[in-house]
């Protein structure tokens, strides 16, 4: 028989373990939450698809020393370029989804790739969780050589027809939206240049390689030629949008002469899908503050880098349109032994 003291011990170390595990699951169920509201406690990290020194690098660091101030947090710059952004994709989408991982993502990763190849290491649309727009709307533009003796877009339409195959225009390496741009004009606008993808150095390397003469121009946006356009090695004739920009109102359209082509690069800020959403809303809303902010005003207009503040749900909705109007042509200009 138990006696009745027993009993009353027996019952009350059962309440006091029961009282234990209650609070050690409370603990636990806090934690999450807990973590939540001290983001960012340690370092962040976003991974770039493009070199250090280019100038979305530079501006992407622009960013990163206003959160780094508003957060008390470092925020560091990790340059992981090739393969279209897919390197630079798999490593966030990889990563732990916690905020601490995020992705400068191109639109050669969301625009391209997902057509271009039949199977990714990674689905871009489900992968990704668009928290803004680090660079947005940015035009291509066709540069030249000045020694290529043409002014505007017709002129070197002209010359390219009148020596076909001849003209070589470099571009930032395969499967890129400047390289998909160059393919744009030589197969629908009927201009027969030789694109020229550059895989290693991307845009820097090409434009290295006009200096030296082995290629005659390139495409990319304005923010990424300043210096050989301000030292006047290479020159504008033509800007790959649906009208005019208004910085560039003496740059004719492609469209002007050939209708309905244009290209548009930008790069959002990206986090792995299944970041909490407190967190997702911390960091872009941290972000937009960073785009308001004079210093990465000027550091942008030093660039000739156009800022668009969008929200999470407007680059998403940015996004998904360029998907329309890149995926079809993409797969129209990708043989099918290619997509494998």
């Amino acid at each position: 028989m138990i006696s009745f003291h027993a009993h009353n011990r027996w019952r009350t170390t059962c309440f006091v373990f029961l009282g234990a595990a209650l609070i050690a699951a409370a603990s636990i169920s806090a934690a999450p939450a807990l973590a939540q509201d001290s983001y960012p406690n340690k370092p962040i990290k976003i991974v770039l698809p493009v070199p250090p020194g280019s100038a979305l690098d530079i501006a992407t660091r622009a960013i990163g020393e206003q959160l780094s101030v508003r957060w008390g947090q470092q925020v560091l710059i990790e340059a992981r370029p090739g393969a279209g952004g897919l390197i630079a994709g798999q490593t966030v989408a990889s990563a732990p989804p916690d905020g601490y991982t995020l992705l400068g993502g191109p639109a050669s990763l969301f625009t391209i790739l997902p057509a271009q190849k039949d199977k990714l290491p990674i689905d871009v649309n489900k992968s990704f969780v668009q928290l803004g727009m680090v660079v947005g709307s940015a035009v291509l533009f066709i540069a030249v050589t000045p020694k290529l003796g043409v002014s505007t877009f017709p002129e070197f339409v002209a010359l390219a027809r009148s020596k076909p195959g001849q003209i070589a225009i470099g571009t930032n390496g395969a499967g890129t939206l400047p390289h998909f741009a160059g393919l744009v004009l030589e197969k629908k606008a009927n201009v027969p240049i030789t694109v020229v993808p550059y895989n290693q150095g991307g845009t820097m390397a090409a434009v290295a390689d006009i200096m030296g003469g082995r290629v005659h121009g390139t495409i990319e946006g304005v923010f990424g030629l300043r210096g050989p356009l301000q030292s006047g090695d290479l020159k504008l004739i033509g800007q790959m949008a649906p009208q005019r920009e208004p910085e560039y109102p003496s740059v004719p359209t492609v469209s002007e002469t050939s209708p309905g082509i244009s290209a548009i690069g930008f790069m959002t800020l990206a986090a792995p899908a299944g970041v909490p959403e407190s967190i997702q809303r911390r960091l872009a809303d941290g972000l937009r503050q960073a785009l308001d902010s004079p210093a990465v005003k000027k550091s942008y207009a030093d660039l000739g880098v156009p800022i668009r503040n969008y929200t999470p749900e407007q680059t998403k909705a940015f996004v998904e349109n360029e998907q329309k109007i890149w995926w079809p042509l993409v797969r129209e200009f990708t043989p099918p032994e290619a997509r494998n």
